[in-house]
């Protein structure tokens, strides 16, 4: 499972920089839509967001966009799930 912490996202550069750690994605990712579309794409397993209010008050309408590119990841990629929640108990 990939977690994404959402209070970490506190403006554009932390929010890649979360997203790259959670996905712990390649070192190539670009830092914007297109290149987390991609790399969903690519992606297999279950990513989980938590503290997603938290994202949209910082970022606000960026953040709900954000939200669009992993739910239409999830929706294309048969091999990735998508869900908003708390941390799983470690």
């Amino acid at each position: 499972m990939y977690i994404i912490d959402g209070s970490k996202m506190t403006d554009r550069k932390e929010t890649w920089e979360e997203i790259k750690r959670g996905l712990d994605a390649p070192a190539y990712m670009g830092s914007n839509l297109d290149a987390l579309n991609d790399i969903l794409g690519e992606t297999r397993g279950e990513v989980r967001l938590t503290c997603a209010c938290q994202m949209l008050n910082a970022l606000g309408t960026y953040g709900c966009r954000i939200l669009e590119v992993f739910y239409r990841a999830a929706k294309a990629n048969k091999h990735l799930t998508f869900s908003l929640g708390h941390r799983p108990e470690e």
